[in-house]
């Protein structure tokens, strides 16, 4: 094998011909491009899920409680509050809303989230008084309304009884939201503020935040049977299983679709392996002569290709790492509002699994050998006299 290696090595390092040179450098462009295709791609869909998941988590609870079995919120509450890995629980409750800068004027169809526990990006005040009441807006609804800090917000909003309450509100907050959504159509209040001003609003949900959100199923599951009476329970990633199921799926279809392209590179492996055999038949004839095996020439030659697409396959690696690096640190790709509105988030960072790049180097090595071990397979059954014949 070390003669092998030694003799696959030295035929990658001689000059040879215009015609062997320009086959390789093909090869190993096709490869190379390939693998950096496969990481990018990788590499976008881990960051898309990674926003869309931070942005669900920044909007909601991990687990949510509909129904109040067995006894008043309060007691269920602290009963929440007291089990391990909770890190917060609170009433909230989901409207929807038509909101207006003044009476007459258009406005926009949005959900208000009041709730005990808001997002750590929003900071409102307390309640106090009867005033307007104080509201958090994205900022890209502040724009569409025309409305800034200070600003007065007119809330229609649909009561749980079926009936509509007016509510008069002040933008206490513009925040930034990484999740499109949030930013264009909610505007978030306290539960308490609420309360105050429609006395009459029933009891909301619960929601329940956890230390680690991925345990959110088996915390349901545990919470289910401890609780008497009629409850549903839904957790983050149950409400949201068809967006990061279709996901998965996408991003399957796409490292299969690049996949191929590494195949051809690898075939294109395949074919410089062909035009080296021939111009070295003279060398290889002569190596059968003195007794090297046709396994052997046909170990050669898979090792040949193996070196030239490995290096195919590096050098995809090495710029698709660095593809990856030049994206996050210029903050690209980055969505226009009407285009954010349409993938839910502003921005996709980059992401670049250690599994995933495994993944990658392995169908990369795994694809050049094959064709590698295809185009050397002829070699193993000539004689050495027919070798030498055309040499």
């Amino acid at each position: 094998m070390r003669v092998a290696l030694f003799v696959a090595a030295r035929f990658l390092r001689r000059r040879s011909s215009a015609l062997l040179t320009a086959s390789s450098r093909a090869a190993l462009a096709a490869v190379g491009l390939g693998v950096a295709a496969m990481i990018v791609v990788s590499s976008l869909m881990n960051g898309y899920r990674q926003a869309l998941r931070e942005g669900i988590l920044g909007v909601t609870g991990h687990v949510l409680v509909l129904g109040t079995p067995g006894g008043s919120q309060e007691k269920l509450l602290a009963k929440l509050r007291a089990m391990p890995g909770v890190v917060g629980a609170g009433e909230v409750h989901f409207l929807p809303a038509l909101a207006a800068p003044a009476p007459g004027a258009q406005g926009e169809v949005v959900t208000v989230k009041s709730a005990d526990r808001l997002p750590s990006f929003v900071a409102l005040p307390e309640p106090e008084g009867s005033g307007p009441i104080p509201l958090a807006l994205g900022r890209r609804l502040a724009e569409k309304l025309g409305v800034g800090e200070g600003g007065a917000v007119l809330l229609q909003l649909a009561h749980p009884g079926g009936r509509l309450v007016y509510l008069a509100g002040r933008v206490a907050r513009i925040f930034d939201a990484p999740f499109a959504e949030l930013a264009e159509s909610w505007i978030l209040c306290r539960e308490a503020a609420l309360r105050q001003r429609v006395p009459d609003l029933g009891p909301g949900s619960l929601e329940v935040f956890l230390a680690d959100p991925e345990q959110a199923d088996s915390f349901a599951e545990a919470l289910a049977g401890s609780l008497q009476g009629a409850v549903l329970l839904r957790t983050w990633s149950e409400l949201n299983r068809e967006l990061f199921a279709a996901l998965r799926w996408q991003k399957l279809t796409l490292a299969l679709v690049f996949s191929l392209i590494v195949g051809v590179g690898a075939f294109e492996v395949a074919a410089s392996l062909v035009v080296l055999v021939t111009e070295k038949r003279r060398e290889l004839g002569i190596l059968q002569a003195m007794g090297a095996s046709g396994g052997w020439v046909r170990r050669t030659v898979v090792l040949t290709g193996g070196l030239l697409g490995g290096a195919g396959v590096v050098a995809g690696l090495l710029l698709g790492g660095a593809v990856v690096a030049l994206g996050n640190l210029a903050s690209f790709p980055r969505f226009s509002p009407e285009l954010a509105a349409v993938y839910m988030v502003q921005r996709i960072p980059w992401k670049l699994a250690f599994g995933d790049a495994l993944a990658v180097l392995g169908a990369g090595l795994g694809e050049v050998l094959v064709a590698s071990l295809l185009a050397a397979r002829p070699l193993a059954t000539r004689e050495p006299a027919e070798v030498l014949r055309w040499a």
